[in-house]
């Protein structure tokens, strides 16, 4: 009852808008992710531009994620090994590129290899049956490199 009453006391108001459209900054990081290996990639990223901030790369494909998020951006890509491994180890990989913007400039705050991003040839446990390699466009630690493509691949090791 005393919610109808709370209810009965309300208007409700519509403002009709004036057509302006929504805009964004544009980018201030793009990163494009290849995905030439044999399983699709979960991706997710602390701060997505556009669309939704988590998703998967089949094999084969090509996902462009990007920001204009001032406070910094931190991108996830998580390869699996390779399908001819029937007991891998590990189940799956991580990689991680930490964008920002520090007030005057779009940078790299860290990149894969500071950020430890395993198992690859430079990081990796004993156990480890399997690699994922990047190749990129331009090299990833150079702190003005806040638009760079990557390519993922994996391999037995």
């Amino acid at each position: 009852m005393v919610t109808a009453l709370l209810f009965a006391g309300c208007t409700w108001t519509f403002v009709k808008s004036n057509d302006n459209k929504l805009k964004t900054d544009p980018p201030k990081f793009t990163l494009t992710v290849i995905n030439h290996t044999d399983s699709p990639m979960k991706w997710s990223q602390t701060w997505a531009l556009t669309g939704g901030d988590s998703g998967i790369v089949a094999a084969g494909a090509t996902v462009a994620l990007s920001s204009n998020e001032t406070g910094g951006d931190v991108i996830t890509i998580n390869p699996v090994p390779p399908k001819k491994i029937k007991q891998p180890n590990p189940q799956n990989g991580t990689f991680q590129m930490t964008y920002g913007w520090d007030g005057k400039i779009a940078r790299v705050y860290a990149d894969n290899i500071q950020n430890n991003g395993n198992p690859t040839k430079g990081s990796h446990s004993k156990e480890a049956n399997w690699i994922y390699a990047t190749k990129w466009l331009k090299p990833s630690g150079v702190q003005t490199n806040t638009s760079n493509t990557v390519t993922f691949t994996t391999e037995p090791f």
